[in-house]
């Protein structure tokens, strides 16, 4: 299989498991779940999940990018197109719990990280950060949803969906101590 050029050397390692994997061999399906599974589960809690719902779903959306395999065409690196998949089952978890009624609302009161001299990791700054502001940054930024995208998944109106970006950027630039 020839490899264009723009592919960088994870990209073409992905495409070349998930072609073997396409083609029934499991072991080289394995391989793309142990360099992507960990960060998988995190991408998940960076969007709210909790521990154990981001497992469960990290695994769901194995099992769906096993099923789906041949779908996968390469033109990125794997972890992002599972990374999609992934997002789109925990918006449908939050859709069941009808917890997107509360999305479009006032913000949330926002209190910033004390100054401890420190900075903060992305992880915790993301999850000091309103919800809406965490999904939306959250799916651009993670999972490469593009603001219409989101607007559509959320049900929101993309103005709404783009102060959210703006708003929780703007928030993590002041936890993380960036400019």
């Amino acid at each position: 299989m020839s490899v264009p050029s723009t592919l960088s050397s994870e990209e073409s390692l992905d495409r070349l498991l998930a072609s073997r994997a396409a083609a029934g061999d499991i072991e080289a399906f394995a391989v793309l779940v142990r360099r992507n599974l960990a960060s998988l589960r995190s991408f998940l809690r960076r969007l709210g999940a909790p521990p154990d719902l981001a497992d469960d779903l990290a695994q769901d959306a194995m099992v769906a990018a096993f099923e789906r395999i041949a779908d996968y065409r390469g033109d990125g690196a794997f972890g992002g197109w599972v990374r999609r998949i992934a997002a789109r089952r925990y918006l449908r978890t939050l859709r069941a719990s009808r917890r997107f009624e509360s999305l479009d609302e006032a913000p949330e009161a926002y209190t910033p990280a004390p100054d401890t001299g420190r900075r903060l990791d992305l992880d915790a700054a993301l999850v000091r950060l309103p919800e809406a502001q965490r999904l939306c940054v959250s799916l651009q930024h993670g999972a490469g949803y593009t603001g219409a995208e989101i607007a559509k998944a959320l049900s929101l109106p993309e103005g709404t969906v783009k102060s959210h970006i703006a708003r929780g950027l703007e928030r993590l630039r002041q936890d993380l101590g960036t400019p």
